[in-house]
């Protein structure tokens, strides 16, 4: 399979990268850094091929669209885990311009990714496509208080909840075609910016996710999964 996989340099789109590659199947990370795409280069000698471009611009998606162009013309898995974390969790404290940074990469990062892979996609005799979303980005939790206590970012949960709802606009689009759509929660990740409560590894997740998808069917288009989890509430 030909996998694409956004913000695949380090943590856990680094370790899908990884689980993928290590299975047989060629990957296309992308990268906003020229550093991150020789580190890859150099630690994937083979069936990688990285790309380099900033997929909260609008430029990305002609660049996307030219540089998979010169590998393949098709791909089977695009896996938009690209993100980077809020902080202000007060809203006399929060900025604009931090919820709109948020906004740009969680979810018209996703867009631009999707616009710039659509036709690959296509020529897939499988087509699927993962948002890494988050359980913060759940309107059935957080109506709950499941969170209430944990000061989570205003941008980070609405960017995710606002990802949640391109999920199901995508599912119920490109259903017909068809492209499988879902959203899944990686995990309380140990990661740089990992919550208070965390609990998995990123590689542990990669592999609970990789193990996921290759036994998954076409039902899982248009839901929320933890994978080897359980399904989720929107």
């Amino acid at each position: 399979m030909n996998v694409l996989i956004t913000g695949g340099n380090r943590g856990l789109g680094l370790e899908l990268v990884r689980v993928f590659h290590e299975n047989g199947h060629t990957v296309f990370p992308v990268v906003k850094r020229k550093e991150s795409l020789v580190f890859l280069s150099e630690t994937f000698t083979d069936r990688c091929s990285p790309i380099l471009t900033d997929i909260s611009k609008d430029e990305s998606i002609v660049e996307l669209t030219s540089q998979i162009s010169l590998h393949t013309n098709h791909i089977d898995i695009v896996i938009n885990n690209a993100g980077i974390p809020g902080k202000t969790y007060e809203i006399e404290k929060v900025s604009t311009q931090e919820l709109m940074d948020l906004f740009n990469v969680h979810c018209l990062g996703v867009v631009r990714t999707v616009q710039a892979t659509l036709t690959y996609l296509r020529n897939s005799t499988n087509p699927r496509i993962i948002n890494l979303s988050s359980r913060l980005g759940s309107l059935s939790k957080m109506s709950s208080g499941e969170f209430a206590k944990g000061k989570f970012s205003y941008s980070y949960r609405i960017a995710k909840a606002a990802q949640n709802m391109l999920t199901l606009c995508l599912d119920q689009e490109l259903g017909d075609i068809p492209i499988s759509v879902t959203a899944i929660h990686p995990g309380k990740l140990q990661t740089s910016s990992g919550a208070y409560d965390a609990n998995m590894r990123p590689e542990d997740a990669a592999t609970n996710i990789y193990s996921w998808l290759l036994n998954s069917k076409r039902d899982i288009s248009g839901k929320f999964f933890e994978p080897l989890v359980t399904e989720m509430n929107w």
